[in-house]
């Protein structure tokens, strides 16, 4: 299976200049606040002109860019919006897995143009999220999100035959998923490029690394024979809102708990999902975080029944204290309950949309994806008398 990575670069940052559009072009620091002790999570590229670099003292960083801005990292607000990245991949890719917030594999096993699919799935998901990524192909996970990275924002790294070979062999060692301390000692060997690995007797690095040291060895030949788990879905949504001026228990409130149920609400109908549970996170203005969890006779969208239940608890976990943020998370998620319909038993009443969903498919995974059951002559055992044969829909 060929594998295709997206690689959402400065991710952090993305989230924050989304939520904020006046922070575009300025130059970003996500890890804390410039009097703060700490350390830099992540830069813009406006920052890292000014030789801010990832793990820089946040002292350090101020004294380098003054002019910076200065935010905190907020796990919430990435996981958020990494999992509405993955749930729009997973919308148009049978086989996705997230490996990090900022890196998302998609399996390539029924692709016949790889290329172009993916780009077509990277357009997508970049026009639905407003997030920028680049995409790399290659035949191995590993490879895959390596190309991912060095490819340009919004485009497209293929790797193949003896140019992969080539590309793993020239890695430098520092970009091996390996320790600190193990880098150090490749470079007291005189080892800077993944190729030279190869050059050592048979064993060597793995009495010297230990599994390690095997790892790094299958990396570079490219053995990462790890293929891309099946989408299942999300396992729960989370929408969430925060207030400049903190609200008290009240009208104002409710509208605003009535508005982000509605979007959650919505989001799962797209989903075709309903939610069994759902808890909630309400942040007080004196910093105390009250949480409870509401469950469900039967699984529902239904943004009344949510608001119903939700806010009667809102009233009791808020007394008369001030509410500077709500958070809530659908879980249990499920498929809505319906009927299932066939055309098999009875005249086809939407051939037109019949055939072009089958040539859609066809398209896709090649001719012979779609069957239908043909009936043969002369067959003495129940299972002698049918066959699969390949549909062509009327009129091709």
């Amino acid at each position: 299976m060929r594998i295709a990575c997206l690689y959402l670069s400065r991710f952090s940052v993305q989230v924050e200049r989304k939520a904020d559009p006046a922070l575009r072009d300025r130059p970003l620091i996500i890890g804390g606040y410039h009097h703060e002790i700490g350390r830099v999570r992540e830069v813009s590229e406006e920052a890292a002109k000014y030789g801010l670099t990832a793990d820089m003292p946040l002292r350090q960083a101020y004294s380098l860019c003054p002019d910076g801005v200065f935010l905190p990292y907020q796990e919430e607000k990435r996981r958020e919006a990494s999992s509405l990245v993955l749930s729009e991949v997973g919308q148009l890719c049978p086989f996705v897995e997230a490996v990090s917030p900022s890196h998302i594999l998609m399996g390539l096993r029924y692709e016949r143009d790889e290329r172009r699919f993916a780009g077509d799935v990277m357009a997508a998901v970049q026009q639905r999220t407003g997030f920028q990524m680049s995409c790399g192909i290659a035949s191995s996970r590993f490879a895959a999100c390596l190309a991912a990275e060095e490819a340009v924002m919004s485009g497209l790294l293929v790797l193949d035959g003896s140019g992969e070979q080539e590309f793993l062999h020239e890695l430098p060692v520092a970009r091996l998923p390996v320790s600190e301390a193990t880098v150090r000692k490749l470079h007291l060997l005189g080892i800077s490029q993944a190729g030279d690995l190869l050059q050592l007797p048979p064993g060597a690095l793995a009495a010297q690394f230990g599994s390690e040291g095997q790892r790094m060895l299958e990396l570079v030949r490219g053995l990462d024979v790890h293929g891309v788990a099946q989408w299942q879905g999300a396992r729960e949504v989370v929408h969430s809102m925060s207030f400049d001026v903190p609200v008290a228990n009240g009208g104002e409130l409710r509208v605003m708990v009535r508005r982000m149920l509605d979007s959650l609400c919505h989001e799962l109908r797209e989903r075709w999902q309903c939610c069994r549970s759902l808890s909630m996170l309400l942040r007080l203005e004196s910093g105390e975080e009250r949480r409870a969890t509401v469950h469900f006779k039967e699984p529902t969208s239904s943004p009344a029944v949510l608001e119903r239940r939700v806010y009667s608890r809102i009233e009791q976990l808020t007394d008369s204290a001030q509410v500077s943020g709500v958070e809530v998370t659908a879980f249990g998620l499920c498929a809505e309950e319906g009927r299932q319909s066939s055309f098999l038993d009875g005249p086809c009443r939407a051939n037109l949309q019949f055939s072009e969903a089958v040539a859609v498919l066809q398209q896709r995974y090649g001719r012979g994806v779609v069957k239908k059951v043909a009936t043969r002559r002369g067959g003495r055992l129940p299972e002698e008398q049918y066959s699969f044969v390949s549909y062509e829909a009327e009129g091709r």
